[in-house]
Formats: structure tokens, sequence, C-alpha cells
């Protein structure tokens, strides 16, 4: 599956915690369309299984339950997995 990342959810991933080996692979195997400001990364269903527990594990909530500002990107990214047609 190819998915479209922001610059801003690429290093969030970039820069998590605990970054698997097979991540980190997968962001650097990363292509940018020519005049693109946006990443589209190649994952197979493991890496885009991986990529997704490893944002939801950094998906935080505040009191009322909504997701904070600082992991929204996290959350965004979550989303978009879950909901690509090719997973």
């Amino acid at each position: 599956m190819d998915l479209t990342v922001s610059p801003a959810q690429y290093e969030a991933v970039r820069g998590a915690r605990h970054l698997p080996d097979v991540l980190n692979k997968v962001l650097d195997g990363a292509t940018r369309p020519k005049g693109g400001d946006r990443y589209i990364l190649h994952l197979t269903y493991e890496e885009a299984t991986a990529l997704n527990e490893l944002c939801a594990w950094n998906v935080h909530t505040d009191a009322s339950g909504a997701v904070t500002a600082e992991s929204k990107v996290f959350d965004d990214l979550v989303k978009a997995i879950l909901t690509h047609p090719d997973y």
C-alpha cells in the first residue's frame, strides 16, 4: 500500500521512541513527488500494521477523552491507515 503523509507526520514517526528497524527502512525508502510537499510511504500489510501500532501507542487523550494537540498527528495517521482502501 502507498500511504501519503505530510512532512509533520513523517517527522513525527521518524522521531517516535522505539522506532522499529522495519519502519526506519520504510521511512528511508519514502518518495516525494516532484514539486510535492508530501511523502509517499510504500508499505506491506505487515509494515502498515506496525506503523498503525506505533502511532496508536503515541495517541494520548486529555481528561475529557479528547486527543491531545501534541498527539493529533499520530491519531490522524491511525485513521489514514485504518481507512486506506488497500489495508
